[in-house]
């Protein structure tokens, strides 16, 4: 804990550097926040001067829950270092682009993000190596454009210990863009990225399986502020819980929506596919939906120097064939940026859980955590 302290009060002792750019609304959600390095998908100029530039960011706060288990109250709390984070991003004058970040968590340091973008033609783009997968507007924008703490409930759920392909995630990849020069900003991808199944000591054999995800996406953004995207995938898991054997890939849909003019911040998107969760006996069934929305108000009262109270709202539905098993989560709160490069924020969150055979469990949670962000 001490030395969680001692790295927030040396970030924040930082925050002397140059002052960050006006904040505005991106035209581009799913490019984020550019001072994080948190910036797959956004556009470069070729001919720019090359530069290499360093930026980090360090969120603490601290999270008191309340469950009802078996006719009991639960309370717990925790204080933890939500994030701490330093990057490096290299882009050579020729459009071409290197990222490497690490996430820092007790004495380790794991890498985040690492990968290589390129362009070789004017309206193509190619990644590789670790990055975020290609879905989900709320989980390709950066935690420091988001107003909420939490991304919501569908973060919460694991298939095999892995995160559902519909709330993006990294991994490592390939990704393939064209970008045509039309006035709706049209852009087509198809990616591959390695799903966790085919990696450790259980790993899948090759030969006999295609141990990666395939993410097909389109995006084009009919006004300056409105972004409209569907994404087709095919996520790896098991039919049959431990069988290598039942590896199988499950269809997934998505639509996405985010509209973020200078007052307000918008993002819904709703997921539909083959279910991938386990039931009692290890064996998985049916079709899935899940959908989640987040609204916020983005004023700038003077002080502090952005005010956002924020609402949201997240379903999930494992197994359609079954009742007594869907999951629903609503939340709000406020985000309090006193300078451009510190905040507060404060969150409520209740989730309602319909059964036993629910994903989650019914509970409230209290959160608050100081966010701070710096670069060269």
């Amino acid at each position: 804990m001490m030395r969680s302290s001692c790295l927030l009060s040396a970030l924040l002792a930082l925050s002397a550097a140059p002052a960050f750019a006006d904040d505005k609304a991106p035209t581009e959600p799913a490019a984020a926040d550019t001072t994080d390095l948190d910036d797959s998908y956004s556009d470069n100029a070729k001919g720019e001067k090359s530069s290499l530039r360093w930026s980090g960011r360090v969120f603490v706060g601290s999270e008191t829950t309340r469950q009802r288990l078996a006719g009991q109250t639960f309370w717990r709390s925790k204080q933890s270092v939500g994030s701490a984070r330093l990057g490096l991003r290299y882009t050579h004058k020729s459009g071409a682009r290197a990222v490497i970040k690490f996430e820092f968590e007790d004495d380790e340091a794991e890498l985040k993000d690492g990968y290589i973008r390129l362009s070789p033609l004017p309206s193509m783009r190619v990644m590789a190596g670790r990055f975020k997968r290609p879905i989900s507007a709320i989980g390709l924008a950066s935690r420091w454009d988001l107003p909420t703490i939490e991304r919501g409930l569908l973060d919460s759920v694991r298939v095999e210990g892995q995160d559902l392909p519909f709330v993006g995630g990294r991994d490592s990849g390939l990704l393939v863009q064209y970008a045509p020069d039309i006035p709706v900003n049209l852009r087509v991808s198809a990616s591959v990225f390695q799903n966790g199944l085919g990696t450790g000591s259980s790993s899948l054999d090759s030969s006999e399986h295609f141990a990666q995800d395939v993410y097909l996406r389109a995006s084009l953004e009919p006004t300056k502020d409105l972004e409209l995207a569907s994404v087709f995938a095919l996520f790896g898991y098991l039919e049959q819980t431990g069988d290598p054997d039942s590896f199988s890939h499950a269809p997934v849909g998505s639509f996405e929506v985010s509209y973020q003019p200078s007052w307000l911040r918008l993002w819904a998107e709703a997921f539909a596919g083959k279910s991938m969760l386990a039931k009692a006996d290890g064996s998985t069934s049916g079709n899935f939906i899940g959908a989640r929305a987040l609204v916020a108000a983005h004023l700038r009262p003077g002080t502090p120097r952005r005010l956002q109270p924020f609402a949201g709202i997240s379903y999930f539905d494992p197994r359609q064939d079954e009742s007594d098993n869907a999951n629903t989560e609503v939340q709000g709160g406020m985000s309090l940026a006193f300078t451009k490069i510190w905040r507060l924020q404060f969150e409520v969150a209740h989730v309602l859980a319909e059964g036993s055979a629910s994903s989650a469990t019914t509970g409230t949670a209290f959160r608050v955590q100081l966010g701070a962000r710096f670069k060269d």
